[in-house]
């Protein structure tokens, strides 16, 4: 249905809007309030709806309804893809009040790599009759995938960003929310430049599977191209909405590759068994439905506390903890401090992530963990209170804690090598984040955090997991696990608590240390929250 003043006036309301966005909704950078964020989409999926009830009154109820039920496909897996872009955020450390204007551009420029994705599929289905069926056979293969999907983020591993970084003139200066900058009488590329590259990468790479399950929707490149681009012009707004309620998505995986599937199965079906668009549409919203619904179901009907797991599934990063990191911490920006909270504190989880997954399905050994309210979460559920300890030099320790208002130090045995402080992050729905800061009483001497920084410097030296006995904890990591206490009995540890400690297996063949720290109701001082 698609003639050239349609091409043009839809692609000419995009950029209008588009434009209308960065230069009078949102010319500062700034953090999206979820408020703003849930009416933005709620804007945007309107238009999209209108342009599709346009469709069905001007051209009919056939390319009507292969418009919605292509919009529905898209809107699902961009909602699925959200927590990939956060994984990318939270790996290159970007400012929440950066993230909108980068997702800006990546949608302008999604918007041209689709484009030219869909010219070529649709080149590919009209000189190839045979093209649905290898399709068909590729979707089929990306549906099964999508069951217990990795959506881990390696950008390390993406080739333009390392030959980017090689060849790009890159600026040193602090993000201010540029792409560019103009130092010494030349252009250099910022940080986020780089980001933008690993976003626009990773949604191409998104983009393939989601492409052609619009095209076993409809043939009609201009139905596939407005589906497609509706669905992900609000996918920046989403992303704020969706950020924090992700946990309670926990099928959503499986309801998409059930969609996938079920578009192959009836690409490769189509020659003997037809299936109109709207029984199409029926069943793949009730798919995407179903998956949501039984995901919030499962998460309210469960009897007594949600024992929600550490981590979900493989959903992680992979951070590097470096000096500017830990830095950051005592940032004048509380919004840098509290990012770089959380990158800190995803790295000491990530490091001990096999061990607490293997831990979280012994249930005497869950039924020890000591858990905590998500921010925003309902009042069932709780989390594992888990803590990435972080070791500084002295004259860092009083830098980070003089920068997040001088918090007291906890009361630590007097024969121990260790002064300490707690912070706390939190994000709507997400666990809390929480970090030990801690150094020596005496530098180059033989305690233990001394020791470390002259062998390692400064990072991540412990995690703690909070239980409510340590003693049975021990019995069990000890019989159950085969892992041997780095004390023959519970010692006391700060603030009056009991502790013990083991070492564990880490990434790249080293060893974790992980403090074990037995926290009766009431004991735990409150800690200083990052804002």
């Amino acid at each position: 249905m698609g003639t050239w003043p349609l091409w043009i006036a839809f692609n000419a309301g995009v950029v209008l809007l588009l434009f209308s966005d960065l230069f009078w909704f949102h010319r500062r950078a700034e953090a999206i309030s979820l408020r703003e964020a849930a009416f933005e989409s709620v804007v945007w999926i309107a238009l999209s709806l209108s342009f599709g009830a346009w469709i069905y009154i001007s051209h009919g109820r056939g390319p009507g309804l292969e418009f919605f039920t292509g919009y529905v496909v898209e809107k699902s897996l961009s909602a699925d893809n959200v927590f990939v872009f956060l994984l990318v955020f939270q790996y290159f450390r970007v400012q929440p009040k950066f993230q909108h204007r980068l997702l800006y551009w990546g949608v302008l420029g999604a918007i041209v790599l689709r484009g030219a994705m869909i010219g070529a599929g649709d080149e590919l289905i009209t000189r190839f009759a045979w093209t649905p069926y290898p399709l068909g056979i590729f979707l089929l293969y990306s549906g099964s995938r999508l069951f217990g999907a990795d959506h881990a983020v390696r950008p390390e591993r993406n080739p333009l960003l390392r030959w980017a970084k090689k060849i790009l003139p890159m600026s040193d200066a602090e993000p201010t929310g540029a792409l560019f900058v103009r130092e010494g009488g030349r252009w250099l590329f910022t940080s986020l430049f780089l980001v933008l590259i690993v976003l626009e990468t990773t949604d191409l790479v998104l983009a393939v599977d989601s492409i052609a399950a619009v095209f076993g929707v409809t043939r009609d490149p201009f139905l596939v191209y407005t589906s497609n681009i509706c669905a992900i012009l609000g996918l920046r707004a989403l992303y704020f909405v969706l950020a924090g309620l992700l946990p309670y998505f926990q099928y959503l995986d499986e309801g998409l590759a059930i969609t996938v599937m079920f578009i192959g199965a009836k690409m490769l079906a189509a020659p003997w068994v037809h299936i109109s668009t709207g029984l199409s549409l029926a069943i793949v919203g009730g798919i995407i439905a179903a998956s949501v619904l039984i995901s919030i179901l499962m998460t309210k009907l469960r009897k007594g506390p949600v024992r929600a797991k550490i981590v979900t599934r493989t959903r992680t990063v992979t951070v590097e903890v470096t000096p500017e990191l830990i830095g950051s911490l005592a940032d004048s920006d509380a919004a840098e401090r509290a990012w770089a909270a959380s990158g800190l504190f995803h790295a000491g989880l990530g490091r001990a992530l096999d061990s607490l997954e293997k831990w979280e399905q012994n249930e005497e050994l869950a039924e020890l963990l000591v858990r905590e309210k998500a921010e925003g979460q309902d009042r069932g559920e709780s989390r594992v209170r888990f803590t990435t300890g972080v070791a500084v030099l002295p004259e860092t320790f009083q830098r980070i804690r003089s920068a997040n208002g001088s918090p007291p130090l906890a009361d630590a045995p007097a024969d121990q090598d260790v002064l300490e402080f707690e912070l706390e992050s939190s994000q709507s729905g997400l666990a809390h984040i929480h970090l030990d800061i801690l150094t020596t009483n005496a530098p180059g001497g033989s305690g233990a955090i001394a020791r470390f920084l002259q062998k390692f410097g400064e990072g991540i030296q412990q995690v703690e997991i909070d239980v409510t006995d340590v003693d049975r904890a021990t019995q069990i990591l000890r019989t159950k696990f085969n892992l041997e206490p780095v004390y023959p009995s519970t010692r006391g540890g700060a603030d009056g608590t009991r502790v013990n400690f083991f070492l564990i297996p880490a990434a790249n063949n080293t060893k974790l240390l992980v403090e074990f720290v037995e926290q009766p109701k009431g004991l735990h001082q409150s800690p200083v929250t990052l804002r």
